[in-house]
């Protein structure tokens, strides 16, 4: 095995392996650790790229500077394998997620910088937003 599909495999054996038993996150920071763990899977899963273009809800982390799509980041210790091996549900995400997102506003100045963000994040593995897709900020951004 090449050095970095060990360190993804070392990295989502460390996770751990849900078995199908999905738990919905409670916290932002469980948020923030699936956004970084989906970011680091791109660079070793394929088929996860694959499916950049078919996610429609985002997440944003500005302390990350990252995102990450609902179906994958609204459960606790998410990982590739996990993700394509079982069922996830959008609309059960989607409301956990409500606690600590709201969608950006097209007339929010910063919505323009991270619209260009996330096509740069699905261009570096030759793919586009999906035409539907949602960006969504932390509630703090709103305060």
């Amino acid at each position: 095995m090449k050095e970095n599909e060990t360190i993804w495999a070392e990295e989502n054996e460390r996770r751990g392996n849900m078995n199908g038993s999905y738990e919905l996150i409670d916290s932002y920071w469980d948020v923030l650790d699936n956004v970084q763990q989906f970011n680091f899977d791109l660079d070793y899963d394929t088929e996860l790229c694959s499916r950049l273009n078919q996610f429609r809800s985002w997440y944003y982390i500005p302390d990350l500077d990252q995102f990450g799509p609902s179906q994958f980041v609204g459960y606790k210790g998410m990982n590739a394998d996990e993700y394509k091996r079982g069922y996830t549900n959008g609309e059960a995400t989607e409301r956990v997620l409500w606690r600590f997102f709201r969608p950006i506003q097209r007339s929010n100045p910063e919505r323009k910088d991270l619209e260009y963000k996330l096509s740069d994040l699905c261009r570096r593995y030759g793919k586009r937003p999906n035409k539907a897709h949602r960006i969504n900020i932390p509630r703090v951004w709103f305060e």
